[in-house]
């Protein structure tokens, strides 16, 4: 065996796929609080937190998710129960069902996904920084009560 091989048994062995995505199989089931610094695919049952603010989460088909729900973007194939927050998008797929509250600043439901709850909506700062728009100062003189020359009079 040599070390390409070895490598790829070793991963295998701890979930890890060629994308470097961290496999959580469907036999699992974590209680408690999940926290990591790399992105994660969950196929069992997780009950308590997941926190992953920096990173990505699937739920697969057969997950089953009852806890507060912390990630950059979140796609639901299985099913969760609780709020949920992403920095990023949540993406609740056609065999996806999700019941809790969702904050995200991009939201996206399947035509045949199940949702319960309430979203906000709330501004990221990249969405912000994208609809900011430039504020025009108009200078109009106090002394002289004329208007700017490039000011035109639509009223008529």
């Amino acid at each position: 065996m040599n070390a390409f091989e070895e490598k790829d048994a070793t991963n295998k062995q701890f979930g890890l796929n060629e994308k470097g995505v961290i496999n959580i199989g469907k036999s699992v089931f974590i209680k408690g609080e999940l926290t990591g610094d790399e992105d994660l695919t969950i196929e069992g049952r997780v009950e308590g937190k997941i926190d992953l603010r920096e990173h990505n989460l699937v739920i697969g088909p057969n997950g089953k998710i009852t806890a507060e729900v912390y990630a950059k973007s979140i796609t639901v194939m299985g099913s969760i129960v609780g709020n949920i927050s992403t920095s990023g998008l949540l993406e609740i797929k056609a065999s996806g069902s999700v019941v809790g509250d969702l904050s995200s600043p991009r939201i996206s439901v399947a035509d045949g996904a199940y949702f319960k709850g309430n979203i906000d909506m709330k501004k990221s700062t990249q969405t912000a920084k994208k609809t900011e728009s430039p504020k025009t100062e108009l200078n109009f003189s106090q002394q002289s009560g004329s208007l700017p020359k490039n000011f035109k009079d639509t009223t008529l």
